[in-house]
């Protein structure tokens, strides 16, 4: 599949998936606050932060979930690396709250506080596994969202081109054989196969990536980059590499 990186690959792959009005603002609404909490971000691998979120929607749409959960994956990592103007790197606040149900609606927030709660790690994976069966439908959706948010580093092979990837590949090699078990578990085989064959593409194709394509400054997960014109003068560029909570 084609996995939309922009707003309006991702509106036109909604509309075409018969999407209601209601259904394509929604989601519309989700994706100006996304370029708001991460405007100036970019990932580990240099690709501006919002087209992972972009992809994460991309991806749940292809798979049949309804726009409330698309919506979600735009927004699914925001209470844990979003900037929201407060001083704080991660956490859930009533502000933060606030600004996300005003923006996407009471229920797609309600779906991004869940989906924090529920955020898996290798700490935690066996147990989500061994409890899938008593999940009930929204945290089955919001754990197929958990597996699409690795998958999505891997479909375009943004994971090879990291600046220091141990926290993301290292991370998700990890985990991956448990993340496709999940997804079957979950009922859902075919993000299990696209695990499974974007895992192998990325490692047949990691050695022919040059290294001098990686991303300079060996950023991790997300860096602000600072315009020129805001940065009061000619001081050098300094990224500031958010390493918690981000995935």
């Amino acid at each position: 599949m084609t996995v939309a990186q922009t707003n309006i690959q991702l509106y036109n792959q909604l509309r075409r998936n018969g999407l209601s009005r209601d259904e394509l603002v929604l989601v519309h609404r989700a994706y100006e606050l996304l370029t708001t909490l991460y405007s100036g971000y970019y990932q580990g691998d240099g690709k501006p932060f919002v087209a992972h979120g972009v992809g994460v929607a991309s991806i749940l749409a292809e798979l049949g979930q309804p726009a409330e959960i698309v919506a979600m994956g735009l927004l699914h990592g925001v209470y844990g690396n979003a900037d929201f103007g407060d001083g704080l790197e991660s956490g859930t606040t009533p502000s933060r709250r606030r600004i996300v149900r005003e923006a996407a609606g009471l229920e797609v927030e309600e779906l991004v506080f869940r989906f924090t709660e529920l955020r898996l790690s290798p700490d935690t994976i066996e147990e989500v596994k061994a409890g899938v069966a008593g999940l009930d439908p929204t945290d089955r959706r919001l754990q197929v969202v958990a597996v699409v948010d690795h998958l999505e580093k891997y479909v375009d092979l943004g994971v090879l081109y990291f600046g220091d990837d141990e926290d993301i590949a290292g991370w998700t090699r990890r985990i991956g054989a448990d993340l496709i078990e999940l997804a079957r578990a979950l009922g859902q085989p075919r993000p299990a196969e696209m695990v499974s064959a974007a895992f192998a593409e990325a490692e047949v194709e990691g050695e022919k990536v040059p290294a001098e394509l990686r991303a300079t400054d060996g950023s991790r997960h997300l860096k602000l980059v600072v315009p020129l014109s805001g940065r009061g003068g000619d001081q050098p560029t300094q990224p500031l590499d958010q390493s918690g909570g981000v995935r």
